[in-house]
């Protein structure tokens, strides 16, 4: 994962490492509302099939 910093004077480039930063973090956000809208996915289609089965138990 090396980004390749400019140096400067005492370190690296701050405006670099801000940008990383923000880019890593928005990266984040993203892969993290994708696994939300997975989850809430995965709870409607648990509740779903939990109905179904409860439905063919009554029938039994």
């Amino acid at each position: 994962m090396a980004e390749g910093f400019k140096n400067s004077f005492m370190g690296f480039c701050k405006q670099d490492v801000l940008d990383y930063i923000q880019k890593l973090s928005a990266n984040y956000a993203v892969q993290l509302a994708e696994k939300d809208e997975e989850i809430e996915s995965l709870r409607a289609k648990n509740k779903e099939l939990k109905t179904k089965l409860r439905e063919l138990e009554k029938k039994e």
